[in-house]
């Protein structure tokens, strides 16, 4: 699992993250939230009937209970058995603004998230992804 978010981490094709505002088009939007491990990954996947654009945005990023500002890694790719290969990745702070964009095809696809290295404690997090319905 770790193989694939180790090439995932080192090759950044994400946007800047600069702030995005959601198109007017019908979207659905899932939160995905749960631990996040010192130097660990979690991802979920989600299925696109149409294609289009999918956002994430880290909405909250918390280590050992408390307000956390590093930064973590965040992605949007498609599921390879036990992981996630994602394919738009970006450095982020949870600021609850829209991060990363991606074009997802109809399909399953993943968002994740990975510590490279800066968590000190083991972390709870709160991620929104807004999909093509």
């Amino acid at each position: 699992m770790l193989a694939g978010m180790s090439s995932a981490g080192c090759s950044p094709l994400g946007p800047s993250s600069t702030e995005v505002a959601l198109p007017n088009a019908a979207i659905s939007v899932e939160n995905f939230s749960g631990a996040l491990k010192v130097k660990g990954v979690a991802f979920y996947s989600f299925s696109v009937a149409d294609g289009g654009t999918s956002y994430l945005s880290l909405l909250s990023l918390k280590e050992a209970g408390a307000d956390s500002d590093v930064l973590v890694t965040i992605g949007l790719g498609v599921p390879r058995g036990t992981a996630c290969l994602a394919t738009n990745v970006l450095s982020v702070k949870a600021t609850g603004s829209l991060q990363l964009t991606g074009t997802t095809g109809p399909g399953v696809h993943c968002a994740v998230i990975f510590d490279p290295g800066n968590l000190t404690k083991d972390a709870t997090f709160s991620l929104n992804i807004a999909r093509p319905k």
